[in-house]
């Protein structure tokens, strides 16, 4: 580690281990896609650690339904979606849940509001056809995640 990075760390312990000290009820939330590079005298304060894993088939169902509701897209082209956007073609991963909505949903919407066309269930289909998720690190492709 460099001295650079050794003093960004002893001050965010000093951050992270004052209120604390103080006995000041505060609440410290840290977030990361690489937990695995958090340095390990920051892991040990954590009172918990929680994993938020891609969406399974039934989750990415749910979330595609919520952020389509009100449109005519058939329970058939969802599902077709749902599978589109999960592990397939030797692909082990299926999209993250910012894949869906920061991505998806929202390039499926404004491609038709620009064009001046309703959103269709060919159009989302084939959007979803191409769509490529978010390649995950490394440690969550071996499971050390």
């Amino acid at each position: 580690m460099h001295h650079e990075d050794r003093a960004g760390v002893n001050a965010l312990i000093r951050g992270v281990d004052g209120p604390r000290h103080e006995r000041l009820p505060v609440l410290t939330i840290m977030c990361t896609n690489r937990v695995g590079a958090v340095d390990p005298a920051i892991r040990r304060r954590a009172a918990a650690i929680l994993t938020f894993r891609r969406p399974d088939d039934r989750s990415r169902e749910e979330l595609l339904r919520r952020s389509l509701r009100g449109t005519s897209i058939s329970d058939t082209e969802i599902q077709e979606i749902v599978r589109l956007t999960g592990p397939r073609d030797g692909r082990a991963y299926g999209c993250t849940y910012s894949d869906l909505r920061q991505r998806l949903v929202p390039t499926a919407v404004l491609t038709t509001v620009g064009a001046g066309v309703p959103l269709t269930d060919e159009g989302l289909v084939a959007l979803a056809r191409d769509f490529v998720p978010t390649r995950p690190f490394e440690a969550e492709l071996t499971g050390q995640a």
